[in-house]
This record gives C-alpha cells, structure tokens and sequence, in this order.
C-alpha cells in the first residue's frame, strides 16, 4: 500500500513540475524538417531528443529502433533505394552487398553523432557520456539466413560507471583451436564459444547501472573484459 501510495504522491508532484527551461542552441537542433527520404536527418534528431531526455532528467532510460523490424528504411541521401531488409537477403550478390555495407556505415555514423551529442553535455564532474551506457547493434548476425550468434554490437560509455572500452571483444578467438572465420556463415548459426551469451552483456550493464541481480534471461556470467 505505501509502495502505491509513494508512486501516486510522485504523479501528483510530476504534473505540478514546470518544464526545464532548454537553452536556445539546443532547442534550435529539434527545430527541423525531417522528412522520411532524409534518413540521416530522422535520426540525428531523434537522438538530440533522447540526449535532451537525458539532459532534463526526463527519463534515464531510452530503447530506440532505427527502423521498421520488418523492412528497415533506405537511404536515399547516400543512393540506396532499396530497404535493408532485402538487401541483407542478398544471396552473395556483391551489388546488394554493398549497398548493405554503404547503409551499415550510414547508420553506424549517426549513432557517432549521438556519442559526440553525449560527450558535449556536462553531467556532474564530467560529461553525459561518462554516465551513460549506449549499446548499439542488431538481433542478426548474418540476415541472409537469419544467424542469430557472433552478433554485432557496440557498446559505449559509462567510464565513471566503471566501463572500460578501446577493445574488440571476440569470443570465438578466445576458444582454443579456433579455426578462423574463413566463409563465416556457420558462426553465424552455431556458436563457438557456450559462455558467449547476449544475456550476459545486459546483465553487466544492469549491474553497472544500480540494478541488484545476477541473473538475466539465459546469461551464465558477466562479460568481464568490459568492466574496469
């Protein structure tokens, strides 16, 4: 009962609190005309909104999906007109491969744009980054076939949390007698290394973030060569 009570006295006071007050630079950044054939333009500003987010203290966590599940957008501004997920069914052709690589690069540089937004705003004795966890990446591997292992993922800031980065964690190299990826396409559905679970990441940043558990969904352990 006092658990609701406490949740419903916060209610109350949110709704008498007035909005922060954004500095003119900033507001100026969502100030935009985003329009769906300009990809880069959506994104750039859905990040600056969930910095502000940040920044305001209006919520401390944000899931952002960059695009349809299903489909994933073209980039028209860089000459891709196809959706990436036909392109990432490319069955070796090299064209569609490349656009996939070109739309990769795209993506990746936006979420660039959103570690720098991060790294400009101060939070405390430093900046917003340094108190942000970012973790950045896709469900699929290989989308040709669907390979659901050796995914990849970019994870970011955090370094007063206890973070550590400037590494490329590859846990099939860390198996003895690890062949090398050659094609690669078998990695992709068969995992080299049984201690490699996904799971185990968001259980290190959960960890990292205040949260008292040590167990999430199927992980086995915490990703150790992260944490400083």
């Amino acid at each position: 009962m006092r658990d609701v009570e406490v949740r419903t006295q916060r209610a109350e006071e949110w709704l008498e609190t007035p909005r922060p007050k954004i500095d003119a630079d900033i507001a100026a950044k969502l100030n935009r005309d985003v329009q769906l054939e300009r990809l880069g333009e959506y994104l750039r500003t859905m990040y600056d909104i969930i910095v502000l987010a940040f920044q305001t203290d209006t919520t401390r966590v944000v899931t952002f999906n960059t695009g349809n599940e299903g489909t994933g957008p073209s980039v028209p501004e860089i000459g891709i007109s196809r959706d990436r997920h036909s392109l990432s069914h490319h069955n070796g052709d090299k064209e569609l491969l490349e656009q996939l690589t070109r739309s990769d690069e795209f993506n990746v540089k936006q979420f660039s744009y959103f570690l720098d937004r991060l790294a400009e705003v101060n939070d405390g004795d430093g900046s917003l980054l340094e108190t942000t966890l970012a973790l950045y990446g896709s469900g699929l591997s290989y989308g040709n076939s669907h390979g659901t292992t050796s995914l990849p993922l970019v994870l970011a800031g955090g370094g007063s949390l206890g973070m550590k980065h400037g590494s490329h964690v590859d846990y099939n190299r860390l198996v003895k007698n690890f062949k090398g990826y050659g094609d690669g396409i078998g990695l992709y559905h068969s995992p080299v290394n049984s201690k490699a679970h996904f799971s185990n990441l968001l259980l290190t940043m959960a960890q990292k973030m205040g949260v008292e558990t040590d167990h999430f969904a199927d992980s086995n352990g915490v990703v150790s060569e992260v944490v400083s």
